[in-house]
């Protein structure tokens, strides 16, 4: 599961001839039609050897007729959340990577140098680096991975507000490991951010980030105020990423995920599940 590489992956970013592929496939907008085919009726009759493929629990959905395959894969459920105010929560089922977010503003991921200016652009919204990079220098970068067969809406990790989304159109590509050694991923993909000013864990950068055939991300916009694990949105069709950007010193992180991402290992969590503790 912490691999993700199936064969197509690895035929189109792992080779010379599956990457030009690619490039034909996004010019000529064929993800998009992909999406319109598993949002139409016709698409529901893929769920049933997809769940059981993918080992998928369906408790809560017995008996339910679902309209199309998206209507299955963004599916809403009760979700159960840590709500201890000093507890810091993953805001997504997904897996885990962290990166310590250096002086120079420069985290390593996948292979590649990012900049926060990468995730923000805030010259395309006039929005200045005081309010979008300086905060985050010296902090966390936690990185959400989620795969084709998680729960795909997401949540609030505080009480808190937000300023409002800012997307960023750009092109479809993969979110599994592969396709992130070939490409500077996070800066290629479709994503959308906004700044989360929260009670307990100050300010904290969330860039939603959208994959191969992916079809929209969709938050709550808006200047407005919400609760720790109330829904954030959703994204449609296929695996996403999510991204924190948390200040420095805000949380420390749970003693076994530390381990394992401190190794450069992924770490499986679950939406609403204590991954951190605030530092007081």
């Amino acid at each position: 599961m912490a691999d993700g590489n199936d064969k197509s992956v690895q035929f189109l970013y792992g080779t010379k001839g599956g990457r030009l592929l690619l490039h034909t496939i996004l010019a000529f907008r064929i993800p998009k039609l992909l999406g319109c085919i598993l949002r139409s009726p016709l698409s529901r009759f893929y769920i049933p050897s997809f769940v059981k493929k993918n080992g998928i629990d369906m408790t809560g959905f017995e008996g339910v007729k679902f309209k199309s395959f998206n209507d299955f894969f963004t599916r809403k459920k009760e979700i159960t959340f840590d709500s201890d105010k000093n507890h810091f929560i993953s805001p997504a089922d997904s897996l885990l990577s962290v990166y310590e977010i250096t002086e120079d503003a420069k985290f390593h991921i996948k292979g590649f140098d990012y900049t926060l200016q990468d995730f923000f652009e805030p010259e395309r919204f006039s929005v200045k680096p005081e309010e979008t990079i300086q905060p985050f220098i010296g902090g966390l970068c936690l990185v959400f991975r989620l795969c084709a067969t998680d729960y795909h809406r997401y949540c609030y990790i505080d009480n808190g507000s937000q300023n409002g989304n800012h997307f960023i159109q750009g092109s479809l590509y993969s979110v599994q490991p592969l396709a992130a050694e070939n490409f500077r991923l996070y800066t290629k993909n479709r994503r959308s951010w906004t700044i989360l000013t929260t009670e307990n864990f100050g300010k904290v950068a969330q860039i939603e980030v959208g994959a191969f055939s992916v079809g929209g991300i969709k938050n709550r916009d808006g200047e407005i105020s919400f609760k720790k694990g109330e829904e954030k949105g959703y994204f449609d069709l296929h695996g996403s990423t999510i991204v924190l950007l948390l200040q420095k010193d805000s949380i420390k992180l749970l003693d076994e995920i530390k381990k394992v991402t401190d190794s450069g290992q992924e770490f499986r969590v679950k939406i609403g599940q204590q991954i951190g503790i605030k530092i007081n």
